[in-house]
């Protein structure tokens, strides 16, 4: 009898302890979650953000590190009569309540236009050409038709004077000009298909005369 005694004492201390064990371990686990929850948190330090826009963002740099949370530049804009370097835009905007050490979002007036690649447009319509450079925010834009066999293909895309190679980058809004093919020109000048220029040939090669002539 008292080795069941015995054993029934050694088999509920046993059960005892692991409950114990259980519960500590998990008592531990939900203090270590909620002091986990409340440094992530940060509850009770919410701080109020300032107005940034018009500031420089060596300025906002000053005033946001002072509250505990900083700046994060995600977006430039470039405009000719704007100070390069002010804010524009924030996100979360003045006046709302956010964590300490979150980021407040800023777009701000660049020093220099962004420089975007022309697409090659050669044999392009002149409608496809336009409606391709409008996308990508060239807007001002010429156009000169030469004589050629066919109407309304684009044979070169041009800026300052410069014919551009494909996807060469200049400043994203600069004018361009769109040397595009005319046949009804070249009917009304009477050129005969030998001076005609085609698709694909450099405008600085009409004007060549045969040496041979001489």
């Amino acid at each position: 009898m008292s080795k069941k005694k015995s054993t029934k004492s050694i088999f509920g201390n046993s059960i005892l302890k692991n409950l114990v064990a259980i519960i500590a371990t998990g008592g531990i686990l939900i203090a270590l979650a909620l002091i986990f929850l409340h440094v992530y948190t940060r509850h009770g330090h919410n701080v109020v953000v300032p107005n940034l826009e018009g500031l420089q963002v060596e300025e906002a740099d000053i005033i946001l590190n002072a509250k505990g949370i900083r700046a994060e530049i995600v977006d430039s804009i470039y405009r000719a009569d704007a100070v390069p370097g002010a804010i524009i835009d924030q996100t979360p905007k003045a006046d709302n309540k956010v964590k300490e050490g979150r980021s407040i979002y800023i777009t701000i007036y660049s020093k220099s236009p962004q420089e975007v690649a022309v697409p090659g447009l050669e044999d392009f319509s002149t409608r496809q050409a336009v409606a391709l450079l409008n996308s990508l925010g060239f807007t001002r834009l010429t156009i000169e038709e030469v004589p050629s066999q066919y109407s309304g293909l684009v044979l070169a895309v041009e800026y300052r004077g410069k014919r551009l190679a494909p996807e060469e980058k200049i400043p994203a809004g600069s004018p361009l000009q769109l040397v595009v093919s005319s046949s009804a020109l070249a009917d009304s000048l009477n050129i005969d298909d030998e001076y005609i220029l085609t698709p694909g040939t450099d405008r600085r090669e009409e004007g060549r005369i045969d040496d041979s002539f001489f």
